[in-house]
């Protein structure tokens, strides 16, 4: 026992070494990481005690579900079926749990065991949020949401050291301010989620595989099988981790004395892929318990459901990766950061630089390994581009460090440099804002104070996350199958039979309808729903426009943008309107103009729209 310790010990103070020894040669490191903490931490209250996206909802329930069966029927059995029953999360269960566990000791100190772990058998969302105290959720977010904040700014520490073993402190500070300032990366740092446990563990295994080329270190290699066999636990492209550490073999191999010693290490090629599989088996829950079946099937599953956009506004994938680096960069950053990898490129390229920083070669396959699996999709989101950010953010940094020592140029960079640091920094202002002006947290306050209790509001989304609600008021929506909450992001299993009880929401007559971006998608004609459900689209424009007998009672956040606006305006707006994930962008409550209800008949206007009020452009 004691030999472990000591070994745990020593690992620990080889890990704070760096650390320590960045911290006392650069005395501005701790400024660059409060800012990281500022531009992550601002705002991670928004929402509460609801959440701010269904994700969130799945990484934190799938825990409080296996404990609530294990509670009530205690056995391996009820662990198993508690993981694999529903939705494969990966790593995050493990995470999550540990983040639960304080809350669940408060619960257990406080004597209410029972009563909570009654609560784990239920099956719907919409139930269970509001069964739940309000306290519940609200401490489980935060604290899910600040261990978010904690590897955010771990992110951006791990972006500093990339920067001073590329080029220099300088580098590394500036990559570290610039990934901090990145509306794109610290927007993920306020959403419970996986995408940040998986981009701080690639970092991570990057460093590792740059020691690793520096020092033919096998121990450094195996811990790198480690960071990178759990990056792929917590997210399948976390298997560009796997790329990189290859890479670094052949790097290795290509420095040695012995290229062909150098591959053939046993320990280091064998022991790898064996700390690499262990780590993957044993960090994805479903697979520890239920076998190959489960990890074949989390693997095919994902493959099969490839990002697509079929309908609406349709752009070349090259389109997409511009659009989305510019929201999550802003144009001059996104532009500085263009330039800097072409002039690194053609330095290293053109030149054929053969004593170039082999880390150069690690950062450019972990980003072309992630855009060339991206560019086979139809469209791609922004947090799928986020984790080739901070590689992006040093090569730039790098760049303008080597040209700090030519005075003149130097001169006219510095200037340009403080247009994209400002620009930048306003832009990242622009969308923390936005967390304290949620169109939903607003549209909650004001259902509190204007909507009586016991009055019937109908809402059509799937999920209690993507509406306003205050906690404890029902509200009425369709029947989901909800045993299959945690199996798939959609509960609308039966698209036809799902529009027709849409549309016969004015037979029932609630007195208040809500809609969120998922129904106002439906009239938005560069979204793909518009196109692929006419019914609902024609449906939700007469609601607007008072077919119903229904008038618009408040209105929060900002209309879509105009239907002809152009896809060079589309990024412009894009690159100076900042788009925070996590957030809505418009909700619409409808009252009923009379007490009396609305005919059913009605339904027989269907189709019937107003032009002046709501224009139909293009296929509805």
């Amino acid at each position: 026992m004691v030999a472990v310790r000591s070994a745990l010990g020593d690992a620990i103070d080889r890990v704070l070494a760096p650390v320590r020894s960045d911290f006392e040669a650069d005395p501005s490191l701790r400024y660059v990481l409060l800012l990281a903490v500022a531009t992550c931490g601002f705002g991670v209250w928004f929402r509460l005690p609801n959440f701010a996206a269904p994700d969130e909802y799945s990484r934190l329930i799938q825990p409080m579900k296996v404990a609530g069966e294990f509670v009530s029927d205690p056995g391996f059995d009820s662990i198993r079926s508690g993981i694999t029953d529903g939705r494969a999360l990966g790593a995050t269960f493990y995470l999550y749990a540990v983040v639960l566990l304080p809350v669940f000791l408060l619960v257990l100190a406080s004597g209410q065991l029972g009563e909570f772990a009654s609560l784990g058998t239920i099956q719907s969302r919409w139930d269970l949020w509001h069964a739940a105290p309000a306290w519940f959720w609200t401490l489980s977010l935060v604290l899910g949401r600040l261990v978010s904040v904690a590897l955010g700014v771990g992110c951006v520490y791990l972006t500093y050291r990339l920067g001073v073993r590329l080029e220099s402190r300088f580098a590394g500070r500036l990559a570290a301010v610039l990934l901090a300032l990145s509306v794109g990366f610290f927007s993920q740092a306020h959403l419970v989620g996986e995408d940040l446990p998986m981009l701080f563990l690639l970092l991570s295994t990057v460093l590792l595989a740059d020691r690793y080329v520096e020092t033919g270190d096998a121990a450094t290699f195996l811990a790198g099988s480690l960071t990178g066999g759990l990056a792929i636990a917590f997210k399948l492209s976390g298997g560009v981790a796997a790329i990189v550490l290859g890479v670094a073999l052949f790097v290795r191999a290509a420095r040695s004395d012995d290229p062909v010693a150098a591959l053939t290490r046993p320990r280091v090629i064998l022991g790898g892929l064996a700390v690499g599989a262990v780590s993957v088996w044993v960090g994805i829950p479903s697979v520890l318990v239920g076998g190959l079946p489960e990890l074949i099937e989390r693997m095919t599953g994902s493959m099969s459901a490839k990002t697509g956009k079929t309908g609406g506004f349709v752009a070349p994938i090259w389109y997409w990766f511009v659009y989305q680096y510019v929201t999550g960069l802003g144009i001059p950053l996104f532009a500085a950061v263009v330039v800097g990898a072409a002039a690194t490129g053609w330095r290293l390229l053109a030149h054929r630089r053969r004593d170039a920083n082999p880390l150069y070669w690690l950062l450019a396959v972990s980003v072309v390994v992630f855009l060339a699996v991206y560019s086979r999709w139809e469209f791609v989101r922004l947090r799928h581009l986020v984790p080739t950010f901070p590689v992006l953010l040093v090569v730039f940094a790098a760049e303008v460090d080597r040209w700090r020592e030519r005075e003149r140029v130097w001169r006219v960079l510095r200037l340009g440099l403080a247009v994209v640091l400002v620009t930048t920094a306003l832009f990242a202002g622009a969308a923390e804002y936005q967390y304290a002006t949620d169109p939903r947290d607003e549209a909650t306050a004001w259902i509190a104070a204007n909507v009586e209790d016991g009055a019937t509001m109908e809402v059509y989304e799937n999920s209690i996350a993507d509406v306003a609600t205050p906690h404890g008021r029902e509200t009425s929506h369709y029947d989901y199958p909800e045993e299959e909450a945690t199996n798939t992001s959609s509960l609308v299993l039966n698209e036809s039979r799902y529009t027709a009880w849409m549309l016969d929401a004015p037979e029932r007559s609630p007195e208040y309808i809500q809609l969120t971006d998922g129904e106002l998608a439906y009239v938005d004609p560069d979204s793909a729903d518009s196109s692929t459900y006419p019914k609902r689209s024609e449906f939700v424009r007469g609601l607007l426009s008072g077919e119903y007998d229904y008038r618009i009672a408040a209105s929060f956040g900002t209309e879509s943008e105009p239907a002809d606006v152009t896809p060079l305006g589309r990024v412009l707006r894009a690159g100076v309107s900042p788009d925070v994930e996590g957030r809505a962008d418009r909700i619409v409550i409808l009252e009923r103009a009379d007490g009396s209800g609305v005919l059913a008949d009605r339904r027989s206007r269907v189709g019937v729209r107003d032009p002046n009020i709501y224009p139909v452009h293009g296929n509805p």
